[in-house]
């Protein structure tokens, strides 16, 4: 359902969840949108909750950012938990579903797609309230970031089987 709602996106897709950690699958998908053309935004928060968890999904942001992906994080509250995918001005995914394997394997989530323009809208909405409360992150100053940084997050990476 993921991989097809991403891959239905012709103009602009965003996705806003606390939990980024995917498999190789669902990461191409987002890559070839971006790649493609599609504006691709990924908003999840700055605030850290799950240790581990944190600094694996940021192990991805250089690959999503190098691909033209957008990524915000949402600095109040502490943290951004709604999960939402918004493809266009045509379909929306709400739920408890977070983009990471846990969620897809083990927990017994729901999510709800909708083809209502004016819920989709009213989503857009909200989803830019999110995005306003938050900080770019940027290529340039990613690639920067200390050694023992990016060990850490390709360490967490290698524990998401176990997450």
């Amino acid at each position: 359902m993921f991989t097809a709602l991403i891959n239905a996106a012709q103009q602009r897709l965003v996705i806003v969840t606390p939990y980024f950690v995917l498999d190789d699958a669902l990461m191409l998908t987002i890559t070839s949108a971006a790649l493609r053309g599609v504006h691709v935004t990924l908003i999840n928060s700055a605030a850290k909750d799950q240790f581990l968890v944190t600094h694996a999904q940021r192990s991805y942001y250089e690959q999503l950012l190098r691909a033209g992906v957008e990524v915000l994080q949402y600095q109040r509250p502490n943290l951004l938990h709604p999960k939402a995918i918004v493809a266009d001005d045509q379909i929306a995914l709400i739920g408890s579903s977070k983009l990471d394997l846990r969620s897809f394997i083990l927990n017994m989530e729901v999510s709800l797609v909708k083809y209502e323009l004016v819920m989709v809208a009213e989503l857009h909405t909200i989803v830019a309230r999110y995005a306003a409360c938050s900080n770019q992150v940027a290529l340039a100053d990613w690639v920067q970031r200390p050694i023992h940084q990016r060990l850490l997050e390709n360490i967490a990476r290698l524990t998401t089987a176990l997450q």
